[in-house]
């Protein structure tokens, strides 16, 4: 199977695909210079699309939609799709800034500052690294005359590659608004920039393995993160646990 291979997760069509299947569809939209943007799938997402009809559209309409999470490749795997890896769009970006260092770098997101300091940790673990620009967001949403002004800098700039880290769901609303313009393509990072500039901590390999990186996360942010993953977890699990079943039964 190849990363065309769309499944339905709850409404949501998502690439079941391998890790490194992933970097090499990116690495063709940047060879191609194709616009298009590529969202991440999570217990968290897949659960709030499949509540919001405007944002599971916004998901929809992307050139990829990566298996974010343990929860997500296992339902995967239950569908039949077995050759399906996690694929964690932090994890893409250190993979990419490692082999790709002539590709050029444009960076959104993050608070007042964030960006900086992001950029800052880039530059020290990757040094060849070429960074072309970065604009923070710290309004959500983006106000449109400010957008417009991104988006004026990113073509400027002329960037082969934008990661977008402004959480879900507004990185995912951003680049479908903004995609026609840009012509190139985005991906959304989630909290690379939390972890870049230093405020979380990754999560050890055998949590990620394991499925417990939203714990870990929790334990470093449980005010912020302690609402959504008691709802919206639960919610995935029972709508996963019934497409099992429906597709078991059919």
């Amino acid at each position: 199977m190849s990363g065309a291979v769309r499944v339905d997760l709850l409404g949501t069509a998502v690439n079941a695909e391998t890790f490194s299947g992933a970097c090499e569809f990116l690495s063709t939209l940047v060879s191609n210079r194709r616009s298009g943007y590529v969202s991440c799938a999570n217990a968290y997402s897949l659960s709030l699309a499949s509540g919001d009809a405007a944002y599971q559209a916004c998901l929809n309409g992307a050139s990829f939609v990566t298996s974010d999470g343990m929860p997500v490749v296992w339902l995967l795997h239950a569908l039949g799709y077995k050759h399906a890896e996690r694929v964690h769009n932090d994890d893409i970006f250190f993979a990419l800034a490692e082999r790709m260092t002539h590709w050029r770098h444009y960076f959104v997101g993050g608070r007042e500052g964030q960006i900086e300091a992001a950029c800052a940790g880039i530059r020290k673990r990757f040094p060849e690294l070429q960074i072309v620009g970065a604009s923070s967001t710290p309004q959500r949403p983006v106000p449109a005359a400010y957008s417009a002004g991104i988006v004026e800098a990113i073509r400027a700039s002329d960037a082969d590659l934008v990661w977008v880290g402004m959480g879900t769901p507004w990185q995912d609303f951003w680049m479908r608004e903004v995609a026609p313009g840009v012509h190139v393509p985005m991906i959304a990072c989630g909290s690379l920039f939390d972890l870049l500039s230093g405020q979380t901590l990754p999560a050890p390999d055998w949590m990620k393995r394991a499925g417990l990186q939203w714990l870990f996360r929790l334990m470093q942010e449980p005010r912020r993160l302690f609402a959504r993953y008691l709802f919206h977890n639960s919610h995935f699990a029972i709508r996963a646990l019934l497409q099992w079943l429906r597709a078991s039964l059919s």
